[in-house]
C-alpha cells in the first residue's frame, strides 16, 4: 500500500479501512500501560495494576516513550526490578503475618 491514498477518502469508514490496512506497530511497541501516580496511570510505581489485586505488568508497555535503541535491555531491567519488588512485597507480607501471631 502506498503511504498516501491517491484518491480522497470520502467517509469515516474509508478512512478507518485505510488506517487499519496501512498501519502497523513496526518493531518495538511501548507505552500502552502508563506507570505513575496520576489518575491516567494504569500501573503504580511498583508495577501493580490499579484496581486488580495480585496483577502486575512487567514488560515494555510501562515505558513512557520508546528508547532510542533496542527495547530488549530495558525490558530485561524492568523484569529484574519487578522481581525485586515482588520479592520485597512477599517478604513484607510474611513479616506482617508472623508479627501478628
Amino acid at each position: 500500500m502506498a503511504p498516501f491514498s491517491s484518491r480522497p477518502l470520502a467517509s469515516d469508514e474509508a478512512i478507518e479501512t485505510y488506517v487499519r490496512d496501512g498501519c502497523s506497530t513496526v518493531w518495538h511497541p511501548v507505552g500502552s500501560c502508563k506507570m505513575g501516580t496520576d489518575s491516567m496511570a494504569v500501573v503504580d510505581p511498583e508495577l501493580r495494576v490499579r484496581g486488580i489485586e495480585g496483577l502486575r505488568v512487567v514488560d515494555a508497555s510501562i515505558m513512557p516513550t520508546i528508547t532510542t535503541g533496542n527495547t530488549n535491555a530495558p525490558t530485561i531491567a524492568i523484569g529484574e526490578k519487578a522481581a525485586d519488588l515482588i520479592k520485597a512485597s512477599s517478604t513484607r507480607s510474611t513479616l506482617l503475618a508472623t508479627s501478628t501471631v
